[in-house]
């Protein structure tokens, strides 16, 4: 099968899903929106203003660190199943399964850029962004989005032929929550714990975000993206090689 057709079917797919979320919706579109927005007021609220967080820019410091974490953990959560859910589809069409993944992603990331870019400006206007850091948001958004394909790719396939992934995947998605910096900062975290974010694939990939918007230090920044280019490898070689082990027998336990 050609790039073209994969592209095109790529494509196709995820308008389809962009338009199957909001059929039949009276908000539509504006439901993008309302869920991470809500997300960072309510952060905003409790730990800057009810439990008086001492962080300078905690609004940014909150679009750099929650936003990520939400896109990631809510695309792959929700298409942990998709080839079990795309069963028919992929029974009765000549689609290359990773087609489904790739179009789910993009549709999850559209969905993230709106609220993303809209904070974005909100932030830029009240708080302030530097610019040298803004220049490697696009990089930023590749890593996070590499990422985030190959953990897909990963759960999806191990959740073919163990069905309680998901379920880990949810429970382990709630103690992270809680050992990531992104509403506290990572000053916070006692030196006996360190580690932990140091072993963290997540923050490996938003601690740029944080590096580049919220307290820009060059050194720092080049650090934490080499960082995460590694994790990005370690992760897409597992994908890969959990892909290619397992794909000729994903049909027959669909």
């Amino acid at each position: 099968m050609s790039l073209k057709s994969n592209f095109l079917k790529v494509y196709t797919l995820t308008l389809a899903d962009m338009k199957g979320r909001y059929r039949n919706t009276f908000a539509g579109f504006l439901w993008v929106m309302f869920n991470p927005l809500i997300m960072f007021a309510v952060h905003s609220i409790v730990f800057k203003h009810i439990l008086r967080l001492d962080v300078d820019r905690y609004f940014v410091f909150l679009l750099a660190g929650l936003l990520p974490w939400v896109f990631m953990t809510s695309t792959i959560q929700a298409t942990a199943n998709t080839f079990l859910t795309m069963r028919d589809v992929l029974m009765s069409f000549q689609i290359n399964p990773l087609s489904l993944l790739f179009s789910k992603l993009l549709d999850n990331f559209i969905n993230f850029i709106i609220p993303f870019f809209f904070l974005f400006f909100f932030v830029f206007f009240n708080e302030g962004i530097p610019l040298k850091g803004i220049a490697y948001l696009p990089l930023n958004l590749t890593l996070m989005l590499l990422m985030t394909l190959s953990l897909n790719i990963l759960v999806s396939t191990l959740q073919v032929f163990y069905r309680d992934v998901q379920y880990v995947i949810q429970f382990g998605f709630s103690i992270l929550y809680f050992l990531t910096p992104i509403f506290y900062p990572e000053s916070l975290v006692p030196a006996q714990y360190q580690w932990i974010m140091r072993i963290n694939p997540f923050y490996a990939v938003i601690k740029p975000f944080q590096n580049s918007l919220w307290n820009f230090n060059q050194t720092m920044l080049n650090e934490s993206i080499v960082s995460a280019s590694l994790f990005v490898a370690v992760v897409s070689a597992a994908s890969y090689l959990t892909w290619k082990r397992k794909r000729n027998e994903l049909y027959l336990y669909i």
